[in-house]
């Protein structure tokens, strides 16, 4: 289970038998979240399914009072398609959301 990136320019990754979600990710510094949103995964993943990684790095955190899917990309270099396929468009506190990490 080795991912490198020159050899994987779009971020796809084919499951072989044994490979679990967490491992794919920790080996992809993604976080599962991410992978689950973004492939919406309901299950765990089978041999031979092909799992999209996003790119660039990610923090999952919390929601905070106040916080608007507006304020948060502005705040983290995120276009509001990307919030929105990650997080969806209404927040609540307490609501584990997946953000840019700055650079």
């Amino acid at each position: 289970m080795e991912l490198q990136e020159e050899k994987n320019p779009f971020g796809i990754v084919a499951v072989r038998q044994g490979d679990a979600l967490c491992d794919l990710c920790r080996a992809a510094g993604v976080p599962e979240l991410a992978v689950i949103r973004l492939n919406k995964l309901a299950r765990p993943p089978e041999e031979g399914e092909l799992l999209l990684f996003p790119e660039g790095r990610f923090i999952v955190s919390a929601a905070k009072a106040g916080d608007t899917p507006a304020s948060l990309c502005a705040a983290y270099g995120m276009r509001a398609e990307e919030f929105a396929l990650f997080n969806g468009t209404e927040l609540f506190p307490g609501q584990e959301i997946l953000l840019r990490k700055k650079e």
